[in-house]
């Protein structure tokens, strides 16, 4: 029998490791995971976070960052989006049939939608879900947003890389043109958004279909801590190098680095300070150190503070 569960949790990190262990336990039968998050930015696994988002934004705004194990883009997510999630056995998987769900219940809202080639859903030509998949095992995952109303000023300074320059191997996310239901429709809510789900997924895979609910104390996903680790969010960035600039107390200071699975392998600090400034002890304690771009710099003031 297919199942139905629903997310009582809106911590970013939990959600996507609760969705990795709802995967692991995928079945021939079809479940749906729906879930909303508070403010964050989902990286694809394939992703360098320092070329998808401005990651002093995101601290100075309290969004999240969160690197989940299926690829595709960065993804900005607050409590005005609904998360779904298809997992099936892989031999069981049906896209079409999972793309069909979402259309039932958005033309359930008196909406209709058309499918992209990208793997996203437009309404009136804008982009309001976005989708991807991940197979690994013998097991077969399809999620995406919906995004009802979502902070659209925070999801642009979110997505909108702070770097002056960057070349990086990591995969970059598609920039679309976005539009909230709720901005079609005002009386389209996230309540209303997830019934449509629910009604239409019933209506795909049976009217009596039981609502589980999941929350910390029912669930303890395996990949909880590992996906709050810096070592799992920054050291899986691909090869790339950076420069950035940034104003400090002292002075404009731009920071040159080359970075590999993570760590800062070549470092060179410039500044435009009237003091003569020498950073060749710092950039080589800095040395295979995981690269934070925040805690670079703050290094780089409490250094020059202690001269």
């Amino acid at each position: 029998m297919s199942h139905i569960y629903v997310s009582q949790e809106n911590d970013p990190y939990f959600n996507v490791a609760a969705e990795y262990q709802l995967f692991l336990g995928a079945k021939e039968n079809v479940s749906l995971f729906l879930w909303q998050n508070e403010s964050t930015v989902i990286f694809g696994r394939n992703q360098n976070v320092y070329a998808e988002s401005d990651l002093a934004y995101l601290k100075r705004t309290g969004i999240v960052p969160v690197r989940r194990f299926s690829g595709g883009g960065a993804v900005f997510q607050d409590m005005g989006n609904v998360n779904f999630t298809f997992i099936v056995k892989e031999n069981f998987a049906n896209a079409d049939a999972f793309l069909s769900v979402i259309q039932q219940a958005v033309s359930s809202l008196g909406l209709e939608c058309t499918f992209s080639g990208r793997n996203d859903l437009l309404c009136e030509g804008k982009k309001f879900s976005g989708h991807a998949y991940y197979i690994d095992n013998g097991r077969y995952l399809y999620h995406g947003t919906i995004m009802v109303h979502v902070d659209l000023d925070k999801l642009s300074g979110a997505l909108s890389p702070s770097l002056l320059k960057l070349q990086s191997k990591g995969i970059a996310s598609v920039r679309s043109r976005v539009i909230n239901l709720s901005q079609l429709d005002h009386t389209i809510t996230i309540k209303a958004v997830q019934q449509a789900m629910i009604a239409a997924f019933r209506n795909m895979y049976g009217q009596h279909l039981p609502i589980e609910y999941v929350n910390q104390t029912n669930l303890q996903p395996e990949t909880f801590e590992q996906l709050q680790s810096k070592q799992w969010i920054y050291g899986e960035s691909p090869e790339f190098s950076i420069t950035e600039e940034r104003k400090l107390s002292f002075g404009n200071v731009t920071l040159s680095a080359e970075i590999e699975n993570g760590r800062i392998q070549r470092m060179k600090i410039y500044t435009d300070s009237l003091y003569t400034l020498e950073f060749v002890e710092l950039e080589q304690r800095l040395i295979h150190t995981l690269f934070d771009s925040n805690e670079v710099f703050a290094q780089i003031n409490e250094f020059v503070e202690r001269l």
